[in-house]
């Protein structure tokens, strides 16, 4: 991982799995994932969306949450209105959907995630960001952005996560991710509506089952310097 990408993932993490929660709307499903051991929670507050809330309500969550790292997530905004989201929110980073990253600029003060939809077949349906943003792969869908609970093909995913730093996304739970992380290989994991019991609420023994595979997986692999 290069020394640009590094600074926008936090230094504890870098040498584990990074586990990101998203599509979070309850307070009681924000303090599930971090009891779990959720390193990123994902919050909805822009887009159309089962799992959208308002900043406001993120903002109340994770000051229940010292430390918490929140992620906003947002579909088809401009820089100055993500900085505004993310700061009603509170959250420390933002995640971008539909967003072109070569209009983004280099100065945007937060970490930016930017989703690259991946089809069926294998192929990038959006150009990647730049260095040193993060990259978040999830199965593309043309009327969702995320949250579909379809697979990403996984050799298609590894070939981008070799290259640079990524996160996984898209029908990832506690019974493949493992499988899934040996396959891909990337820096993170992202699980939304495979976590849950019905859109925007969380089954605690699913998010649980989630993290847990993933530190298992973690667990396995050589010590790295």
């Amino acid at each position: 991982m290069s020394a640009g990408a590094e600074r926008w993932i936090d230094p504890e993490r870098r040498h584990r799995t990074i586990v990101k929660v998203c599509g979070l709307t309850r307070l009681q499903d924000a303090h599930a994932a971090r009891r779990a051991g959720a390193d990123w929670l994902g919050f909805v507050v822009h887009g159309d969306s089962p799992r959208l809330v308002r900043p406001e309500v993120a903002s109340n969550i994770l000051t229940t949450l010292p430390g918490a790292v929140g992620v906003a997530v947002m579909v088809g905004v401009g820089p100055d209105e993500a900085l505004a989201l993310a700061r009603r929110a509170d959250a420390k980073r933002v995640q971008l959907h539909r967003v072109d990253p070569a209009t983004w600029p280099a100065d945007f003060p937060l970490p930016a995630v930017f989703a690259v939809p991946v089809t069926a077949e294998g192929l990038l349906a959006a150009p990647l960001p730049p260095a040193p943003h993060l990259v978040l792969l999830d199965a593309d869908d043309p009327l969702r952005a995320g949250g579909t609970g379809r697979r990403v093909p996984w050799d298609a995913a590894r070939e981008v996560a070799a290259a640079r730093p990524t996160l996984l996304a898209g029908g990832l739970d506690g019974t493949c991710v493992e499988e899934a992380l040996e396959a891909v290989r990337p820096a993170g994991v992202d699980a939304s509506s495979r976590l849950e019991s019905s859109p925007g609420i969380k089954d605690h023994a699913a998010v649980a089952a989630f993290v847990a595979a993933v530190r298992r997986w973690d667990a396995r692999q050589p010590a790295r310097s």
